[in-house]
């Protein structure tokens, strides 16, 4: 189980990771993140200022807690609570019908079913992580070629994650206005 639990910890700790960076990246993006948590959460409209820097902040501690080998089963629930959060936000986006840009991870693409759909599985990955005894990730054993295996697995589903805006853009139906220009 230790495969998983390092596989795990890989995915969820690249995909916060690359959440922070997107959000961070400049001030232009660190804005529209900001709008964005107004978007997604009306009642916190007023009090964005105080909320973004917090929900970095979470997902820093999550990441941290995910690195730490004796903070693991912390970062995997944290991680199992910010997702479950941002699922529901990303839900109420599309039961309200509303065309806002989700930002999650530093894009600019309206939320979709794609998103709540992606969250939800990192969720699962979190419960995982939490079932596979993440109390024994400093004593991680193994076989160095089954561990190399477990991060590279992580480091694909991190990727496949991070960009799934643009594979669906790839793979997904074509935009008549996107054709002609």
């Amino acid at each position: 189980m230790n495969y998983v639990i390092v596989s795990g910890r890989v995915l969820l700790g690249l995909v916060f990771l690359c959440s922070i960076a997107g959000k961070v990246r400049s001030t232009d993006a660190y804005r529209a993140f900001r709008l964005a948590v107004a978007q997604l959460a009306p009642p916190l409209r007023r009090r964005t200022k105080a909320v973004a820097p917090l929900v970095i902040a979470a997902e820093a501690a999550v990441l941290v807690a995910l690195v730490v080998p004796a903070s693991v089963t912390v970062g995997f629930a944290a991680a199992a609570f910010l997702l479950v959060g941002f699922a529901l936000a990303l839900t109420r986006v599309l039961l309200r019908k509303e065309n806002v840009a989700c930002h999650c991870l530093g894009g600019s693409e309206p939320v979709a079913t794609r998103h709540v759909v992606r969250n939800v599985l990192l969720v699962g990955v979190a419960l995982a992580g939490l079932v596979g005894r993440p109390d024994t990730a400093e004593t991680a054993t193994g076989s160095w070629a089954g561990l190399l295996l477990a991060v590279g697995v992580g480091v694909l589903l991190a990727l496949f994650t991070v960009t799934l805006d643009d594979l669906a853009h790839l793979f997904g139906p074509v935009d008549p206005e996107e054709a002609r220009a």
